[in-house]
């Protein structure tokens, strides 16, 4: 079984691939503070305080942006999945898209994002009957928020919904949507997601939540 994802046993194959091909990768990571970068594989990564990301980007597209920031940063989170999707299916050579799909959890979670769950509901074909429903139980943008202790009355992961809707979109070639269907930072359990075709998400959204009363 898989050491970084939860998964249906049906899936559990394709993530145990997909680690197997994605930790030498990590393994490779060289810090060189003398040159001022640090280098995964020879790609140059850049680290920031996820509290950085969660919390003061998102006050700053506020303060200028409005109720608008979280959809700007849903899509810096939408571009930064596919841009990873291409980089990892290149440098491993996938080509099946159930596989490409696998790898994204599993650079989720080896880049510090979150953890994944992949509930049994997700359907992984390509075309408009795909989806996607995965928990982040110990989501950065959520243990940011949480942090701070103020009271939060919607879902806060905005970047991890856009992430997970980029890399779909890349692995499947279809224009798919994600959104954030519970949210820890609100009291949830954990932070449940939905990723569909984008003409079928809100159908998609309404079947999840009456199927886990949410």
């Amino acid at each position: 079984m898989p050491k970084y994802v939860i998964c249906p046993e049906s899936f559990a194959p394709l993530f145990d691939t997909a680690e197997e091909l994605l930790t030498p990768f990590f393994n490779n990571f060289v810090r060189n503070p003398e040159e001022g970068s640090n280098t995964i594989d020879k790609a140059r990564y850049v680290f920031y305080r996820g509290d950085s990301m969660a919390i003061a980007m998102k006050q700053q597209l506020t303060s200028v942006l409005g109720p608008g920031a979280g959809v700007v940063i849903y899509q810096i989170g939408k571009a930064i999945g596919a841009s990873d999707a291409k980089h990892y299916f290149e440098k491993t050579g996938v080509q099946d898209p159930a596989q490409r799909l696998a790898l994204g959890p599993v650079v989720f979670a080896l880049s510090g994002y979150a953890n994944v769950t992949v509930q049994p509901e997700t359907i992984a074909v390509q075309d408009e009957n795909f989806m996607l429903v995965v928990d982040h139980p110990n989501s950065y943008e959520a243990e940011a928020h949480l942090k701070t202790g103020l009271p939060i009355d919607a879902p806060v992961d905005f970047l991890n919904a856009g992430y997970a809707a980029g890399w779909c979109s890349e692995a499947f070639s279809l224009k798919l949507e994600g959104k954030e269907i519970a949210c820890k930072a609100m009291g949830a359990a954990q932070c449940r997601f939905v990723v569909a075709p984008a003409r079928r998400l809100r159908g998609r959204v309404k079947e999840m939540k009456a199927l886990y009363n949410l």
